[in-house]
């Protein structure tokens, strides 16, 4: 989250406080902050605790867990809150979060991993591969050399916004009305996309050699379960009791609210409903032989249940090509 996002989030956590607590909302919260969003989250927080003696902004130092803290007879209940564009993954990562945060302790992080196999080389090398480039692409001395021609290739093949590429690719190699410079340009995005592929493979029998920190790798799943979703939070919690966030969700005194920013609709999660039932044992990062997502698994042989899907992933231009990722996503129920 970049500075200005932050800015306009924490101004909307502390007007969300002040309207739940009926006050005037500070006029410079209201300019900085999205006042119709910090409504919609305080009606529903009302709503879910009729009760509510106050509600006060934790602030933004990641002291405990939870942006805003709800008062009420029973006690304190935490609060994390999000600001969603759209719904579907829980949180999108650093390529190399996993060897980053510990969960592996002695495995080469993803970016390093493509240097040594010479990955960077051989992407170039296929790009090069294509004649047609306009004369405005960037030299191969620019980093956005190969964004430029990744682009250009989507233009040849004309794909749509939200196809695959690779789709488009193979819709292109089986149409007999192709030309020639769209026809290479599919058999080199196709290419790369192998290249992508086993390149990810060649990095999970580097990771299913490699000893995993349990402990990490639960604490990992709890901060994420529970709406902790950039390095900056993760790092600051990542040391904390793991008994403790535990014992938060199981006393039931945890909420995950998000609010979409597009619509304002405000939905909840309660992490303890999601964990309800999971045996944590063994917790560790499987690795399947074939694919290019690996989960984090926990119970005992036999019940073992997964809790976190993650994905490795491109998210521009098309895999391969521009910023590495890992998606992250929680199974349904």
């Amino acid at each position: 989250m970049g500075k200005h996002e932050r800015g306009w989030v924490e101004a909307t956590e502390k007007l969300t406080a002040q309207l739940a607590n009926g006050a005037e909302p500070d006029a410079d919260l209201e300019e900085r902050g999205r006042p119709d969003l910090g409504e919609a989250l305080a009606d529903r927080l009302r709503s879910d605790f009729p009760d509510l003696t106050a509600v006060r902004h934790a602030g933004n130092s990641y002291d405990s867990l939870g942006d805003l803290i709800v008062e009420s007879p029973d006690g304190e209940t935490f609060v994390e809150a999000k600001f969603v564009a759209s719904g579907g993954t829980r949180a999108n990562l650093g390529q190399d979060t996993l060897t980053q945060f510990g969960l592996f302790e002695d495995a080469t992080a993803w970016s390093d991993f493509r240097e040594e196999i010479g990955f960077p080389e051989d992407r170039e090398a296929l790009l090069r591969e294509f004649d047609g480039y306009p004369d405005d692409v960037r030299d191969w001395s620019y980093k956005s050399a190969v964004y430029d021609r990744a682009k250009h290739l989507k233009n040849v093949l004309d794909v749509s916004r939200g196809q695959n590429t690779g789709s488009r690719a193979d819709e292109v190699l089986a149409d007999s009305d192709a030309t020639e410079g769209e026809r290479e340009a599919a058999r080199i995005v196709n290419a790369i996309l192998d290249l992508d592929r086993e390149e990810k493979l060649a990095y999970f029998d580097h990771l299913r050699e490699a000893e995993q920190n349990p402990r990490n790798v639960e604490t990992f799943a709890h901060l994420i379960v529970c709406g902790y979703h950039t390095a900056d939070a993760l790092e600051a919690h990542l040391d904390d009791d793991l008994e403790e966030i535990k014992r938060l969700l199981e006393a039931d005194a945890y909420r995950l609210y998000e609010v979409n920013r597009n619509s304002g609709t405000v939905s909840v999660e309660n992490p303890s409903e999601l964990l309800a039932g999971f045996d944590w044992r063994d917790t560790r990062v499987e690795i399947p032989e074939d694919g290019t997502s690996v989960s984090v698994v926990t119970g005992p042989p036999g019940d073992r249940r997964r809790v976190l899907n993650i994905a490795y992933n491109w998210k521009n231009k098309f895999q391969g090509i521009q910023t590495p990722s890992m998606n992250v996503f929680v199974p349904e129920a």
